[in-house]
């Protein structure tokens, strides 16, 4: 068994509260998993061996402490990646999980560390305990809400769309952006980077931005 798959493994029971492996949860490890069942069953005893989790009685099944925060350590580097992936880049909420199951394993805890000082920094969205960010940092206000010669950063974007056409433009997570002019339309022109670029309502009203103090 790879050392994926024995993380993988540990943060399933404890993410979906499994107790028992009964039929039914035997095909949702199966299935989340992607290995057979006989496959799944004989990982769980390899996970017993190494002291991570406890069989028995009958069909019970749980964590030991080694597993528990083996678990829980796999478990907080996913839901981070996720929430950084889906809030801070906009990518939509499966292609983040699929990244996030992919970079876990892999992530060093200064890294995961680092993103969340990163994310509960005022202004930016915090990491909810157990599950990934969902809701807009209420600080936060979209582009179009500030006034004129006034200069903004950007913090994050709404709606993973929408990502190639700001990018190409400059319009990315960080950046400092000087509101030049509102038109009627409710379309802006402002500056990045030194150069001026309209912007439609559409978009402007999906870019998040913080005042530069």
């Amino acid at each position: 068994m790879q050392p994926s798959d024995h993380e993988d493994y540990l943060e399933l029971i404890l993410e979906n509260r499994i107790e028992s492996l009964e039929e039914d949860t035997l095909q949702l490890i199966s299935q989340k998993c992607e290995k057979n069942i006989d496959v799944v069953l004989a990982d769980f005893r390899l996970l017993e061996e190494s002291g991570d989790i406890i069989l028995g009685p009958g069909t019970a099944v749980r964590l030991t402490e080694q597993g528990q925060r083996t678990a829980e350590c796999v478990l907080k580097k996913h839901k981070t990646l996720e929430c950084f992936f889906t809030e801070m880049l906009g990518m939509d909420p499966d292609t983040a999980s699929q990244q996030a199951c992919r970079m876990e394993h892999e992530a060093t805890d200064d890294t995961i560390s680092r993103l969340n000082q990163y994310l509960s920094r005022p202004r930016r969205c915090r990491q909810e305990r157990h599950r990934p960010c969902a809701q807009i940092c209420e600080d936060l206000k979209p582009i179009s809400s500030y006034q004129e010669k006034e200069t903004v950063r950007v913090a994050l974007i709404r709606g993973p769309r929408r990502l190639g056409r700001l990018n190409d433009i400059g319009v990315i997570p960080g950046e400092e952006i000087t509101i030049q002019r509102k038109l009627a339309n409710g379309s802006l022109v402002v500056t990045i980077k030194g150069s001026d670029v309209a912007i439609s309502p559409e978009i402007a009203a999906s870019v998040l931005v913080e005042p530069v103090e």
